[in-house]
C-alpha cells in the first residue's frame, strides 16, 4: 500500500515514515513532541515560532530554546499553555486525546483514614498518581479546565464561520521546505488545511478578544510572521494561499469567540520578517557565535514617542512643560 495519498486534487499528503525528512512536501503521522524535536530533517530545520522569537527577541535567545541546540533548555509547560494544548487537541478533532491527555481526579483517598479529600499534591498518594502520569507520558488537565474546554467548544460552535467550515480540513499535517538561499529547513504545521478554500485558520487561546487585546497579541507573538512562513510553503509546494486568519476564543467566562483575518499588507511585513531572521541564523551558524540584543553596539536608548507624550501631557498640565 502506498504511503502517499493525494486528497482531492489538491494535496497530497506522505505517511511519515519515522525517518529524517529529506525532500520538501506535506507529511502526516508526525507527533507534536517529535516535529519541535531536534534531527527531524537532514539538516537544521526552523519553525514558525524559532523565528519570531529571532525576531522580537535575538538569535542568542533563539539559539537557547533551538531543539538544534544540543544545550538547550526546552520551556516548561505553563498551565495556559497547557490548557491551549488540550483546547487545540478537542476543538479541532485530534484523535487520541485520551493518549495523550488525562483528567486529574477531584478527590483522593486517605491511606490512613480512608476518607475522601479534596486533591492535593501535597499528599504522597497524588504525587505519586501524577509522577505515573508523566511517566507514562500523559499530560495532566485539571477538572476545571476541562469544563472550560467544554464551554469553548460551545462558543465556538455559534461562530457562524465555524459553521460555514472554517475549522474543517485536513489536521495534524506538517509541511517542509529547504529554504535555497540559507540552506535551512523551513516546517510548518497549520491547524488546518482547508480542502477547498485557500483561506488559513490558526486557533487561539486568549485572556480576552477586546480589540486592543488582540492587536497587542498579533504584535507580542507576531502572528504575521507565522502566517507570513505558511503562504510561502504552500507557495512553493504549490497549494493556493488566499488569506490567513486568527480564530480567538477567551479561555474563561464568557469564552467569547472572534475571528480576525490579518491584514495581507502585514504578512508582506512579516514574510520580510521571516527572511531577516532566517538570514540571521544562517549567519551565527557560520560565525558559531549567536548574539544577543545590541550586542557590539553602545548607543542611547531613548523612552517611547507615547511614554514622552504622556510625560510631556502630565508636566504640561502641571505647569512644568
Amino acid at each position: 500500500m502506498s504511503n502517499v495519498v493525494n486528497l482531492k486534487g489538491r494535496l497530497t499528503v506522505r505517511k511519515w515514515d519515522g525517518k529524517p525528512i529529506t525532500k520538501p512536501g506535506w507529511v502526516s503521522g508526525i507527533p507534536i513532541e517529535r516535529y519541535h524535536s531536534a534531527g527531524l530533517c537532514d539538516g537544521p530545520s526552523v519553525s514558525s515560532s524559532n523565528l519570531r522569537t529571532c525576531w522580537s527577541k535575538s538569535a542568542k535567545h533563539m539559539h537557547a530554546e533551538w531543539c538544534e541546540n544540543p544545550e538547550h533548555e526546552p520551556r516548561e509547560m505553563t498551565r495556559n499553555m497547557i490548557l491551549g494544548a488540550a483546547a487545540h487537541h478537542l476543538l479541532l478533532g485530534e484523535d487520541g486525546f485520551k493518549l495523550k491527555f488525562v483528567a486529574q481526579p477531584e478527590t483522593y483517598r486517605d491511606v490512613k483514614t480512608a476518607v475522601e479529600k479534596p486533591w492535593t499534591y501535597q499528599a504522597n498518594v497524588c504525587k505519586e498518581w501524577r509522577a505515573k502520569q508523566e511517566d507514562a507520558g500523559k499530560v495532566v488537565v485539571t477538572v476545571k479546565e476541562l469544563k472550560s474546554i467544554v464551554q469553548m467548544a460551545k462558543s465556538l460552535a455559534l461562530e457562524p464561520l465555524v459553521n460555514d467550515g472554517l475549522l474543517t480540513g485536513h489536521i495534524e499535517c506538517s509541511g517542509f521546505w529547504k529554504d535555497e538561499e540559507t540552506g535551512l529547513w523551513i516546517k510548518v504545521r497549520p491547524d488546518v488545511i482547508p480542502p477547498t478554500d485557500d483561506t488559513y485558520v490558526d486557533l487561539k487561546t486568549a485572556a480576552e478578544v477586546t480589540t486592543p487585546a488582540l492587536q497587542s497579541s498579533i504584535r507580542s507573538y507576531g502572528y504575521m510572521q507565522q502566517g507570513a512562513l505558511i503562504g510561502e510553503v504552500c507557495e512553493n509546494l504549490n497549494l493556493p494561499f488566499a488569506a490567513f486568519m486568527l480564530m480567538f476564543i477567551e479561555t474563561s467566562s464568557p469564552y467569547c469567540a472572534r475571528t480576525v483575518p490579518l491584514v495581507p499588507e502585514d504578512l508582506g511585513r512579516g514574510r520580510q520578517m521571516n527572511r531577516s531572521a532566517l538570514r540571521e541564523i544562517k549567519r551565527s551558524i557560520e560565525a558559531g557565535h549567536w548574539m544577543g540584543p545590541g550586542e557590539g553596539e553602545l548607543r542611547e536608548l531613548g523612552i517611547s514617542t507615547d511614554e514622552r507624550g504622556r510625560i510631556d501631557a502630565r508636566l504640561k498640565a502641571e505647569g512644568l512643560a
